[in-house]
């Protein structure tokens, strides 16, 4: 059965025979009218029936009287027939509010409870720390606040790294993820303290496995902010004083500037070269110098190195190859290739090592000033990284 056939039954529906002359016109002015007619079937001469939802059987009327055919109710089908025809009995219609009224109720209590992702942390723990919560089967769900209960268990299941609390309809999900268990030996930090930011930006992730998260995720930290407080909070307990932990991403945002003058000088090799030898000992270079010094040089070294009663000794063969410096006009569309391929750089070997597990989610590129002679420009990444330090609580 389709949602349209379930709403028919709701409503109810009539099954109609018209006789008649007209019967073929009958037809069509309930077409033309919009009343919508189904299970249309021709029983005789001037005879047609077919069903017809209640609510337009009045529109009929008119039809009726306009083609002067008879109508007939032959069948009376759904619920509107049924609860019209017991209109009268007062306690069954009292009965039956009563019973929707049950069911309405039912619906607001919680009738399954349902752990997901303990390991470690025995079921039986879990519903034992709901119960002191206030949370059980067949507590009424309405007035619960699902971060009052979250609060509450990271206090009486401290095992649990992060505890998440979902009602849906009547049933509560508990999802748990334990914290990694360590040997007692490497447990031995117990100092009271807070983590703090040593970066700004705007809150990516904030779990806090140990201590109360002071801000929410879209909010923007500046640089020395406290981000999960060593304190946890219960409606149950006194606030308990603990080690801060927990995990912290922030969207920061990183810079690259430099100026690009469109004429610049370049090397330009003559093709020209000459050599020379030396002598280098403890890196001490010494070689035969005749070069002319109006020239300009690339020096390559290549050298075969003995050490000799506790000095190196280092014989070198050095090549120089001769250029000029000339100058050359570059295009703006290649400076800002050559710019966006310098902030890559700067971005991938200066920024990314210095971050925990930082990614580039979005760069642009910015034109901050123009003229005859360069352009200066400036590269805006947006990463995400984890950020946050320990710091002891005086």
């Amino acid at each position: 059965m389709n949602l349209e056939e379930g709403i028919k039954k709701i409503n109810g529906t009539v099954e109609v025979e018209v006789e008649g002359f007209f019967t073929e016109r009958y037809i069509n002015l309930c077409k033309i009218n919009n009343i919508k007619i189904w299970n249309i079937q021709t029983i005789g001469s001037g005879i047609v029936r077919f069903s017809i939802a209640i609510k337009d059987f009045k529109k009929l009327r008119k039809i009726t009287k306009k083609t002067k055919c008879k109508v007939k109710i032959l069948n009376k089908k759904g619920l509107y027939f049924k609860v019209f025809k017991y209109r009268k009995r007062r306690v069954v219609i009292f009965l039956l509010g009563i019973f929707v009224l049950l069911c309405i109720l039912s619906t607001s209590f919680i009738w399954n409870i349902e752990v997901i992702g303990n390991s470690y942390i025995t079921t039986e723990e879990v519903y034992k720390a709901l119960e002191d919560s206030g949370v059980y089967i067949g507590k009424n769900k309405l007035g619960l606040q699902t971060k009052k209960i979250v609060t509450n268990l990271r206090v009486l299941l401290p095992d649990a790294a992060w505890i998440g609390v979902d009602i849906e309809g009547t049933n509560v999900y508990i999802n748990i993820v334990e914290k990694t268990r360590l040997p007692d030996s490497a447990v031995n930090d117990n100092s009271i303290g807070d983590i703090v930011s040593d970066k700004s930006g705007v809150i990516e992730k904030i779990i806090a496995e140990n201590g109360t998260p002071i801000l929410s995720t879209g909010e923007y930290v500046e640089e020395g902010r406290i981000l999960i407080e060593g304190k946890i909070y219960s409606d149950l307990l006194e606030t308990k004083d603990v080690s801060a932990k927990g995990l912290v991403v922030l969207k920061t945002e990183y810079e690259y500037k430099s100026d690009y003058y469109y004429t610049v000088q370049e090397k330009e090799y003559t093709g020209k070269t000459k050599y020379s030898i030396g002598i280098s000992i403890n890196n001490k270079e010494n070689y035969i110098n005749y070069l002319d010094k109006s020239l300009k040089y690339d020096i390559i070294k290549d050298s075969s190195s003995i050490n000799f009663f506790g000095n190196t000794l280092s014989f070198d063969i050095y090549k120089f190859n001769i250029y000029n410096l000339v100058d050359r006009v570059r295009s703006k569309e290649e400076i800002l290739q050559i710019a966006q391929k310098d902030s890559e750089d700067y971005i991938n070997n200066e920024v990314l090592p210095n971050t925990r597990n930082g990614q580039i989610i979005n760069s642009n590129l910015i034109i901050d000033y123009e003229d005859n002679e360069k352009i200066s420009v400036r590269v805006v990444y947006d990463l995400t990284e984890e950020v946050g330090y320990f710091r002891e609580r005086n």
